[in-house]
């Protein structure tokens, strides 16, 4: 094992006080920033790439090719580093520019869609890429059994343990749905009963295949997830983009928790759904990375 992979996982589960007010559910936020590359997308970096070898489809020196509009180059960039892969990642020209000279300085090579051309236009671009480039070996986070695997064996084991399976909800934003996918086959293996909720952008409709265009990254990207099934959501919590940002900030200044836009939907949404439960219930969600690459957005 490389020496930084041993550190993956096992990140801190913190409960937080809700700016809706008192008396109601408790609302337990793991804080992924505390993976190497700093989000939780390294726990699926590196499952896809391990997995991978594994299998014997990739060797030390190929070329890798990955759409990303969230964290996930974050993680490919490290581990590819970290073993040797040479990584091409298309990114939306909206992508934080704080992110993208992160993913440059571990030797990740950038190539920027056109984020006019509507939702998924990294993903357009990397499949055009593909078929012109034989060369490239494509991880396809989106599609990529290996991606929930990590958070059925990692994440959703991880969140049974720190609490001791006492569970009633979990909630998290769907990308390429690895995260609530993973995590709740886990969760429903222990407990058939606990609930499973996504978090979407107001204007955004996934359980009808409606995405509108966002500011909140990773999140409602324009891809129906291949990792569960929509009939296993208890609900969808729609959150605005103007209450993230209020709570990213409320969240820093008062409870020195500093997160990104879809860590702050996650959590905005869990107090949300924390209001309709009683103050014995525990409702769970994910931080998916920290607020080092969203300064903007902080006052």
């Amino acid at each position: 094992m490389y020496k930084l992979e041993k550190y993956m996982g096992n990140t801190p589960l913190v409960k937080v006080q809700n700016i809706l007010g008192d008396g109601y559910a408790n609302v337990y936020v793991k804080l992924e920033e505390f993976n190497p590359a700093g989000s939780i997308k390294s726990r699926v970096a590196n499952q896809m790439i391990v997995d991978a070898e594994e299998q014997g489809k990739l060797k030390k020196g190929m070329y890798l090719l990955e759409a990303t509009g969230g964290n996930t180059g974050m993680g490919l960039a490290f581990i590819s580093a970290i073993r040797g892969y040479n990584l091409t990642l298309v990114i939306p020209d909206n992508f934080s520019k704080e992110k993208i000279n992160v993913l440059k300085q571990y030797g990740a090579q950038i190539i920027l869609s056109d984020h006019t051309t509507g939702v998924g236009s990294h993903i357009r671009l990397a499949n055009k890429l593909l078929e012109e480039n034989k060369e490239y070996y494509h991880l396809d986070q989106f599609h990529n059994l290996s991606n929930p695997k990590a958070h059925y064996l990692g994440t959703g084991e991880e969140l049974l343990s720190q609490l001791n399976g006492n569970i009633q909800c979990f909630v998290a934003g769907i990308g390429s749905g690895g995260t609530i996918g993973g995590v709740s086959k886990r969760l429903r293996e222990f407990d058939p009963n606990i609930s499973i909720y996504g978090v979407q952008p107001e204007g955004c409709d996934y359980i009808h295949n409606k995405t509108i265009p966002h500011k909140i990254e990773a999140i409602s990207v324009g891809i129906e997830s291949v990792f569960f099934d929509k009939c296993m959501l208890n609900g969808m919590l729609s959150v605005k983009y103007s209450e993230v940002l209020e709570l990213i900030n409320w969240l820093a200044k008062n409870q020195g928790i500093f997160v990104g836009l879809s860590s702050g939907a996650n959590i905005l949404a869990a107090m949300k759904l924390a209001t309709k439960y009683p103050n014995t219930c525990n409702i769970v969600t994910v931080a998916p990375d920290s607020g080092k690459s969203y300064l903007p957005h902080f006052s």
